[in-house]
C-alpha cells in the first residue's frame, strides 16, 4: 500500500478503515518490527499532521497525534500553523506532542 493509498483512506469517510490503517501503521512505525517505510516516511508524517488538524473523526485525530508522539520528532509545522483546528479535546496532547523536544532542555 502506497502514500496514495493511505492517504485516501485517512482522509476519507469510513471511520472503521481508519481505525483499522492507523492500527497498521503503528506496526509499521514501531523501529522495534524493523519495517522500512523510508521510501513513504515523510509524506506519512506529514499526512498524520494533516489528520490531526483535519479529521472530523477525533479517533482517528488523536491515534494521528498518538502515532506521531510515539514515533516521530518535532518540529511538527502544520500542527503548529493549525493548532486552532485541532479538537478541543486533543489540544493538550497535540501541545505536549510538539513541544517534546523542548521539554529536553
Amino acid at each position: 500500500m502506497g502514500l496514495p493509498a493511505i492517504r485516501a483512506i485517512l482522509l476519507g469517510p469510513d471511520a472503521g478503515a481508519k481505525r483499522r490503517l492507523l492500527l497498521a501503521l503503528d506496526w509499521f512505525m514501531d523501529p522495534y518490527y524493523k519495517q522500512d517505510i523510508s521510501d513513504i516516511h515523510d509524506g506519512l508524517v506529514e499526512l498524520l499532521q494533516r489528520v490531526a488538524v483535519s479529521s472530523d473523526d477525533i479517533d482517528a485525530a488523536e491515534d494521528a497525534l498518538g502515532l506521531l508522539g510515539d514515533y516521530e520528532w518535532p518540529p511538527f509545522p502544520i500542527l503548529e500553523q493549525n493548532f486552532d483546528h485541532i479538537p478541543d479535546p486533543l489540544k493538550s496532547c497535540a501541545r505536549s506532542v510538539i513541544s517534546m523536544d523542548r521539554d529536553l532542555d
